[in-house]
């Protein structure tokens, strides 16, 4: 091991200390572009990783391209209404094959080079004058696995990880809020000049929010979380927050403006959940809509986050329905949070920067940060 990735190491370890004696991690998580490209090895290439949610892809050939730890893939429903992930990559020269972020209805894969051409479920459908000893069998595009867990799709590019029902076994059971059943009602994405970390810890702790947020503390008890404890576990934290008196829901006005998500019981109705399911989800759940972030990596410096608002169908198909009160809501606060995590990303730069200690209420940015040390330092030696 080099004297840089001993020193690094040294650091994640006082990283993964109790909470009273640990330290934050260093500047070389959030700027170092060796560190990110062994991350996207260690981390984003063997963790499963949620890519979209399976209304996106209702029907046959209905397709999304992401970008995972460096290798574009497609994911797609099949004729048989399986759904499947393959490598974005044919497998004659190697030809990037789907160029398009989404489609609808695709009939097939089609090679823009030498017109190789694919069904939908990956095997060959046409190879044009390979003759009569190629072998189609051994031709079929290359897969990735795929899953879906609550109404969301997971991709992972490593074959010997744990199936994601084992991965995600221990989160909180959140089958009260009928996500697979939601809408999406509004899609927004932002680029943000700060390290995919510096989001999801940031997302993890209000301890910012009396000085950042003042739409926000007006509408939830920042000391809420004495009622009820954080929770945590291999693959997540989090943990709720209560609504103020008089506040029904997270938006400008703080009073919903459609039903409840049907089922939820008073306690829900009185609380927002905010989690972080390892690596890069965020997930809130709120008595009227689940918003959700993904939290993607572009480099060391910079990622792109997808934000969605989800709805339950009545509300949306509702002739009156808008849902400008809560998107405005959280755009704000996004933009807000975004300014923070870029202003932490200069100052990591800093010659002058040091791991400093936690303060209690961010025991959640401790449990995630120990999460990513523990999964970075097998990989320093």
């Amino acid at each position: 091991m080099s004297t840089a990735r001993n020193a690094f190491a040294a650091d994640l370890a006082r990283t993964r200390a109790p909470l009273a004696l640990a330290r934050t991690l260093p500047a070389e998580a959030y700027v170092s572009e060796e560190i990110y490209r062994l991350e996207q090895a260690a981390v984003f290439a063997a963790s499963w990783l949620c890519v979209g949610r399976d209304a996106d892809l209702a029907g046959a050939g209905d397709c999304i391209v992401r970008e995972l730890a460096g290798d574009s893939v497609v994911i797609l429903r099949g004729g048989d209404g399986a759904l499947r992930a393959f490598f974005n990559v044919c497998r004659h020269r190697g030809s990037r094959l789907v160029d398009q972020p989404s489609a609808r209805g695709l009939p097939r894969i089609l090679c823009p080079y030498h017109a190789w051409s694919y069904n939908l479920d990956g095997s060959i459908q046409n190879a044009p004058g390979m003759g009569a000893a190629f072998d189609r069998g051994a031709h079929a595009l290359r897969g990735a696995r795929a899953a879906v867990h609550e109404g969301f799709v997971f991709v992972n590019l490593d074959a010997s990880a744990p199936p994601l029902a084992d991965a995600l076994a221990d989160l909180p059971d959140l089958t009260r809020y009928r996500i697979p059943d939601l809408v999406c009602a509004r899609r927004t994405e932002y680029d943000v000049a700060a390290n995919w970390k510096l989001i999801c810890e940031n997302y993890s702790e209000c301890y910012h929010c009396g000085n950042a947020h003042p739409q926000l503390s007006r509408l939830s008890d920042l000391i809420a979380r004495s009622d009820r404890p954080q929770e945590s576990g291999g693959c997540f934290n989090g943990g709720p927050m209560r609504l103020r008196d008089g506040i029904t829901t997270m938006s400008m006005s703080g009073q919903s403006r459609t039903p409840a998500i049907p089922g939820l019981s008073l306690e829900d109705s009185r609380h927002v959940h905010y989690y972080v399911i390892y690596p890069n989800l965020l997930l809130s759940p709120h008595p009227d809509y689940v918003l959700t972030h993904t939290v993607w990596p572009l480099d060391a410096g910079h990622s792109r986050v997808i934000c969605e608002w989800l709805y339950p169908r009545a509300a949306v198909d509702a002739a009156d329905f808008d849902p400008a009160d809560v998107v405005d809501f959280w755009d704000l606060t996004n933009r807000q949070d975004w300014i923070l995590c870029e202003r932490t990303q200069l100052g990591a730069r800093s010659r002058g920067f040091r791991p400093g200690p936690y303060q209690e209420a961010e025991d959640c940015v401790h449990q995630f940060d120990r999460w990513y040390a523990a999964r970075l330092t097998p990989h320093l030696a």
